[in-house]
């Protein structure tokens, strides 16, 4: 039992001694709880920034384990603005009252920013937030206001005020600019208008008008005065010309004189007014857009009940009547007597506009546009009571407009309910409705009638007068939209108030108004909005502090609304919700609360928050501090001291300002013994470790530090920047510190000192300065390419390149002129962000201009975060620029035609005659050299088309031997020529070369030669008839000849014409019958226009032969002087006279062949030259030719009446198989040409020249008949008659030949000159067509011998295809005879003849072959194909169409 009992004693015992040894300890220690002067609470005054001696009288040799004290505001006297207390004169606060905001200590006069006025912008109907917070402000949490005050005032944007304009007689609104707000027109009929000069100012009154506006910039304009109508009292907006902008019209009713003035929508002006006089009926007039389709018209009422609409034409400058309509009498067919009317959008501004027109007894009917058919004027209900004096407005709020008029014992009202008609309903009060308006001021939908009285008029402006009364609607259980007998409101504007107009000037929803005010000297308009402001404290959405009115800037005598707290509702507020609010503690665990207020206004503007003034009181606890020391009871132990006795500690007040606080409620506990207080190392920094994102750093061990280390504190500043003691970096408990927040190239100083108990500090370190390195940078851009931008006009470049490391944060492109490898040094103009891939630019890297052609040189880097790059390029390159446009090339072209350009005006070309071409290609006068150019030679469907190329001088040039080479070319008629050039697209450093031509109208004419037989005879009485023989030189084009028509004169041996005419072509003959004379001269000319037909010179002239020689021989001299008359020169050249010889030439090749001799003589009396040409060269050489032996030169001299002999030679080509024996011949042309001995006799003539054809004739003897003898033993006599009978046989049949073609030449020319016989012959030359198709070619491959054709089958046909006539291989000789028909057929019918019967037979027996003028032989087979023959061919050929 006593075991038991000891051992519960030893447990009590080891519960109760360390209570008891604590208990102890107490009894060792204590607790102040006074300052040093002895009382719990102290007022201490600040003067000058010297106060009383204050602070804690301590125990020596002891340990504060905890101390604080309160401080607050004094209620009396001046704030002491920013305080701090300092314990230990450290200059380190222990406790502060002085952040950004606070205020003075006790008085808050400044807002959150330290400002000590705020502005905040409020526009009600743009974005979320509708009613913004103010500036906030802020204030202890807790605190108790003893008062408050703050002055709010609200500008508007649109800044009015009054504006002196001079008495103002009407206005009206409109957009005369086209911004979509309200625009004022204001009359005046007494306006001021200049008209003075430089030296005498002048004035002068007239009625004039000008625009009041809103501009964002310039705010509220007024216009100058434009003078209108003389006699004008009414002024209207309308766009009468329906451009968008309203015009002005100034009305002058006693003048029936509209004004008007159309807006220049250039400079915003107005044109010179256009005055237009209306019918002397109207009553009353409005604009409007009466027809909703956006062209204002005028709608009228006019006498007789006449309602009429009219639209203004641009044209005449008049008006042009829609529709009119009366209107009459209720239940009767009399017109009404209109007196007055409405006119406005009633259904809704979105709605067409009606028309009310009343009667004097109030009967009003409306009228509206019905848009069926073409459009009239309908008439609606009707409505009772609208006086004179009625008003429109929306009164009851639902956007629609309704009628307010009064009655001889009060008002009425008429609500509109659109579709569902008109409620009116009357009232007993009075009131007078003269200039008032209906009109939602205050914007909370209901319309509020506003009624102004001008007051008592004393002519003095500086004493206000008069006022705008509102009223507003009511309505109850027997009666609707009543005006209120009591005002809602009462506004002073201005002195002596007298109309009001309205609308939206700047488009903020919010309505301004317009107000005719003034007296005395000063009259003008008041222009403001009414606007409703407020604040909402407490944030309930029901607002605390509200006011309304007028408001301003202060300029033109309009000042802000202010928001004035009469009530003290704000400090009521303040103490309220100052407990409740969030807030924020600082170091010194003082607790701010930010308050502000909810702001509202009803229009678009500025709120200005001045002059904030909260006195208060709160209670502050001083203890903790943000500083190292960390605490009051640190600072004080820091300062503890051995031995006995007190120890006095300050406390340093330092104030801004003088004033008083006071400090109250001191605490401080203490234990006995000083703590142990020993100054710890200093920290030695060494740096460990550097890298692009971090500084890692350590010092000693920890365990150098003692036992009662607390912590390390790191600092960190800017290299060059001072320590900041007040701004630690951060802490750390072990001996290192990671610094992670740095960045590349930043340069960083850093210190450390050790924290202890009781707030010891170490020494602060020596600093360690680092500057934070950059990474290595990845700047290689992958796959950079550089081109020419296409289709640009030169000096641009696009580079791209492919995504490099993500490193990059920007590419900087370099380009230069000339090859690099490294960018050290060098700056760039390009750059681009880090995720383009590409730039287009037009300056080189160093910010020249890029230069087309020039060499250029690409690289690109990239660069990291840190702006670092590699310096090592790679250019590529060279790279040029071009301008892509192509320059405009030109081509110039000479064509040298076959007659050297004989026609200037015309290039002429033939089918067997050459062409010469010669082509310039040049750009801006530069040479364009190894071009190809094509000439493409055009006719009809036909196109050729030969390649040249220019040289070194971009000159190309072409000769063409005959058009024939080309292939099938018909060359008749107009035709073209083009040298064309394709363009060159360039290459990197050359523009491209634009293509070009250049065309040419040409014409293809038919070479003819005109044939007579000269000299031409001529009669006794000097008529001449001639035939002149005409034929194609290529043959293939004889046909034309059917087209063929040449004018004719005939001319005296002196020139004189003696006869003219027009000669057409029938068959190869042209017959020209007229007057001539001896000796003179027949010219025939071919047409120009167009030259169809070509000879040399167009013209050619033949000799008529001379009179008959008669026995007597006179000799020409004069009666008195016996002298000789010396021969004149001859005006024109007379035609050689050409003898040749002929000769027989062997069919054997081999036989000896002799030459021709031609004799050409000279008739004229002077020397000319010889020159000679065949009508034709064919394009193959003949078997056998004659050729001129040109010894002497292609021309000879013949001497006056001399000759000169011409040789020609035989020349075997081929062996003469397929030729026919008998007659060839081969035409000539010999001309003869004046020659000048130097009297310049040839250039007086009008014909120096003159041709002479005819035709070369020899003959090929017969081919040898070759002798088979199949019996060689034979009757030699039988063989020797076989020769003889052949001979015979051959003699006969030519005889029969020649006599045949002899008598049907003469029958001819016997009925060529018969009538009858020359309209046939017209007619068939007019069915002949005009042109033909160009020469087909021969299928060779299909000639067969007649024989063959017989044997394989084929009968004869005697009817031939239609048009083969045409051809032109039969020649223009065909068209006198009808193929298909036999040869006989070609003759003009007579009577029977043994000739004819015997053509017939011979025939018969050519088994249907037929033959030609030109000897071709025709055949027509079973199948109805043509075949035909060449004379000189052996084989058949198919006519091919």
């Amino acid at each position: 039992m006593i075991r038991r009992q000891f051992l519960g004693l030893l447990f009590v015992f080891l519960f109760i001694a360390p209570a008891w040894s604590v208990m102890f300890a107490q009894a060792g220690g204590g607790n102040i709880g006074t300052f040093s002067t002895g009382n719990a609470e102290e007022t201490v005054d600040i003067t000058s920034g010297q106060h009383a001696a204050i602070g804690f009288d301590l125990t020596r040799n002891t340990t504060i384990t905890s101390s604080s004290f309160f401080i607050k505001p004094t209620i009396t006297g001046s704030s002491v603005g920013a305080i701090d207390i300092d314990a230990n004169a450290d200059g380190v606060p222990e406790w502060a009252f002085n952040d950004t905001g606070y205020g003075g200590f006790g008085h808050q006069t400044l807002f959150t920013t330290g400002n000590t006025s705020a502005t905040l912008p409020i526009n009600p109907n743009q974005g979320a937030v509708t009613n913004p917070d103010s500036p906030p402000f802020y204030l202890p949490s807790g605190a108790t206001a003893s008062s408050s005050s703050l002055e709010i005032g609200f500008t508007p944007t649109l800044v009015g005020g009054f504006y002196s304009t001079g008495y103002i007689h009407a206005v009206d609104k409109g957009d005369f600019n086209n911004d979509s707000n309200v625009d004022f027109a204001l009359l005046s009929r007494t306006a001021n208008v200049s008209t003075g000069s430089t030296t005498q100012p002048g004035q002068s009154t007239a009625a004039a008008f000008r625009i009041a506006s809103y501009d964002a910039t310039t705010g509220i304009t007024l216009s100058p005065w434009v003078i209108t109508c003389a006699n004008a009292t009414r002024i209207m907006a309308a766009d009468i010309n329906g451009d968008n902008h309203d015009d002005v019209v100034g009305y002058a009713p006693s003048n029936d004189l509209l004004c008007i003035h159309f807006t220049n929508t250039t400079s915003g002006g107005f044109e010179p007014q256009v005055n237009v006089t209306h019918s002397s009926t109207i009553i009353d007039l409005a604009f409007g857009d009466f027809r909703g389709n956006g062209q204002d018209v005028m709608v009228s009422i006019r006498a007789s009940g006449k309602v009429s609409v009219d639209l203004f034409s641009n044209r005449t400058s008049t008006f042009t009547n829609l529709d009119d309509t009366t209107i009459y009498l209720s239940g009767t067919v009399n017109s009404a007597t209109l007196t007055h009317m409405l006119f406005a959008h009633f259904d809704g501004q979105n709605s067409q506009p009606s028309l009310i027109a009343c009667q004097a007894n109030g009967d009003a009917d409306i009228l509206f546009w019905s848009s069926t058919g073409s459009g009239s004027i309908a008439t609606g209900s009707s409505l009772s009571g609208v006086s004179s004096d009625a008003i429109v407005g929306d009164f009851d709020g639902d956007q629609d407009l309704d009628i307010l008029a009064s009655t001889s014992n009060g008002h009425r009202s008429f609500t509109n309910n659109q579709g569902l008609g008109w409620d009116g309903d009357s009232h007993n009060r009075l009131i007078t409705l003269t200039n008032a308006t209906i009109l939602d001021y205050d914007l909370d939908s209901s319309g509020h009638l506003l009624i102004p009285n001008v007051g008592t008029v004393d002519g003095n402006p500086a004493t206000t007068t008069g006022n705008i009364t509102a009223y507003g609607f009511q309505s109850g259980w027997n009666y609707d939209n009543r005006v209120r007998s009591q005002s809602t409101e009462v506004f002073e504007p201005w002195t002596s108030p007298r109309a009001i107009h309205f609308g939206d000037m700047d488009g903020d929803g919010s309505i301004e108004q317009l107000i005719l005010a003034g007296e005395g000297s000063q009259h003008g308009v008041f222009i403001s909005a009414y606007h409703r402001i407020g604040y909402d404290i407490d944030k309930d959405g029901a607002v605390d502090v509200e006011a309304g009115g007028y408001a301003g800037n202060g300029s033109n005598g309009l000042s802000p609304l202010m928001l004035q707290d009469t009530t003290g509702n704000f400090t009521t507020s303040l103490n309220v919700l100052s407990p409740g609010l969030p807030y924020t503690s600082d170091g010194y665990g003082i607790q701010m609360a930010a308050m502000n207020l909810s702001m509202h206004s009803i229009t678009e503007g500025v709120f200005t928050f001045d002059n904030l003034d909260i006195r208060y009181v709160a209670n502050f606890l001083v203890n903790a501090n943000p500083s190292l020391s960390g605490n009051l009871s640190n600072v004080l132990n820091q300062q503890m001291t051995a031995g006995t006795g007190t120890l006095n500690i300050p406390l340093h007040i330092n104030t801004t300002s003088d004033g008083s606080v006071t400090l109250f409620s001191p605490s401080v506990a203490y234990v006995d013994g000083a703590p142990n207080i020993a100054l710890p190392p200093t920290p030695v920094l060494t740096l460990v470790d550097l890298e692009p994102d971090r500084v890692f750093i350590e010092w000693q061990s920890i365990t150098d530090f003692g036992d009662d280390l607390l912590n390390f504190i790191v600092y960190r500043s800017a290299t060059g920047q001072p320590l900041s003691i007040e701004n630690p970096h951060g802490d750390t408990i072990s001996n290192n510190s990671l610094d992670t927040a740095v960045q590349p190239g930043q340069s960083w100083t850093y210190w450390v000192q050790s924290v202890h108990d009781y707030g010891i500090t170490s020494n602060i370190s020596a600093p360690l300065s680092v500057t934070v390195p950059y990474p290595i940078p990845k700047s290689f851009i992958p796959n950079l390419t550089a081109m020419d931008v296409p289709d640009d006009e030169g000096g641009a470049m696009n580079i791209s390149w492919s995504p490099g490391d993500e490193s990059i944060v920007e590419h900087h492109v370099f380009v230069l002129p000339s090859t690099f490898d490294d960018v050290s040094g060098q700056t760039t103009t390009i750059t681009a962000d880090a995720d383009a891939t590409s730039v287009e630019i037009t300056q080189d890297s160093t910010g020249a201009e890029l230069v087309d052609g020039t060499a250029y040189y690409v690289a690109a880097i990239g660069v990291d975060v840190y702006g670092n790059a590699s310096t090592n390029v790679t250019a590529i390159g060279p790279v040029y620029t071009r301008n892509d446009t192509g320059l405009t090339t030109t081509l110039d072209v000479t064509y040298t035609d076959f007659t050297q350009n004989e026609l200037s005006e015309t290039v002429l070309l033939a089918r067997t005659k050459g062409l010469g071409v010669s082509a310039h290609l040049h750009q801006a006068g530069q040479p364009v050299a190894d071009a190809t150019l094509t000439l493409t030679i055009t006719d009809d469907d036909d196109v050729f088309g030969l390649d040249m190329t220019t040289n070194e001088t971009g000159h190309a040039s072409l000769t063409i031997d005959a058009l024939s080479s080309l292939g099938a070319i018909e060359a008749v008629g107009t035709m073209s020529l083009s040298v064309g050039y394709d363009g060159d697209e360039g290459d990197d450093q050359n523009q491209p070369l634009l293509a070009t031509s250049n065309t040419q109208d040409a014409y293809g004419t038919v070479l003819v030669t005109i044939t007579p037989d000269e000299p031409l005879p001529v009669q006794s009485d000097g008529s001449f008839e001639t035939l002149l023989m005409v034929d194609a030189t290529d043959s293939t084009q004889s046909a034309y000849l059917a087209n063929l028509a040449v004018d004719w004169s005939a001319t005296d041996e002196a020139g004189n014409q003696t006869d003219s005419g027009v000669a057409e072509a029938r068959g190869n003959e042209l017959a020209v019958a007229g007057v001539g004379a001896y000796d003179g001269r027949l010219t025939v000319s071919l047409s120009t226009e167009p030259p169809t037909f070509y000879i040399p010179g167009m013209t050619a002239s033949y000799a008529f032969a001379s009179a008959p020689v008669t026995g007597d021989n006179q000799s020409n001299t004069t009666d008195e002087t016996n002298q000789t008359t010396g021969p004149t020169f001859p005006d024109t050249t007379l035609p050689a006279t050409v003898d040749c010889g002929t000769a027989t030439y062997e069919w054997d090749s081999n036989a000896t062949d002799v030459g021709i001799t031609c004799t050409v003589t000279n008739p004229n009396p002077f020397a000319a030259t010889v020159d000679f040409s065949w009508k034709v060269i064919p394009g193959t050489p003949p078997p056998i030719e004659l050729v001129w032996n040109q010894a002497d030169g292609p021309s000879m001299t013949v001497e006056a009446d001399g000759s000169v002999d011409l040789t020609f030679t035989l020349v075997r080509n081929a062996p003469t198989e397929g030729m026919f024996p008998g007659v060839q011949g081969e035409g000539y042309i010999i001309t003869l040409t004046c020659l000048d001995l130097g009297d310049n006799g040839c250039d007086a003539m009008t014909q120096p020249t003159a041709t002479t054809e005819g035709e070369l004739q020899w003959t090929l003897g017969d081919m040898p008949v070759q002798i088979v003898d199949d019996n060689p033993v034979g009757d030699e006599t039988e063989g020797a008659m076989t020769p003889v009978l052949v001979g015979i046989g051959i003699v006969i049949a030519l005889i029969a030949g020649v006599v045949g073609v002899l008598y049907m030449r003469s029958n001819m020319d016997d009925d060529f000159f018969e009538d009858d016989d020359d309209e046939d012959y017209y007619q068939e030359a007019m069915d002949a067509p005009a042109t033909t198709p160009g020469s087909k070619a021969l299928d060779l491959g299909a000639s067969k011998s007649l024989d063959e054709l017989k044997n394989s089958g084929k009968d004869l046909h005697s009817d031939a295809p239609e048009g083969l006539a045409s051809s032109p291989t039969l020649g223009s000789s065909a068209d006198a005879f009808e193929f298909g028909a036999t040869a006989e057929d070609a003759i003009p019918e007579t009577e029977e003849s043994d000739e004819e019967e015997w053509a017939e037979e011979e025939a018969e027996a050519d088994d249907g072959i037929t033959v030609d003028e030109d000897g071709t032989e025709w055949w027509e087979d079973e199948d109805g194909v043509w075949w035909y023959r060449e004379e000189g061919w052996e084989d058949w050929a198919v006519w091919e169409e």
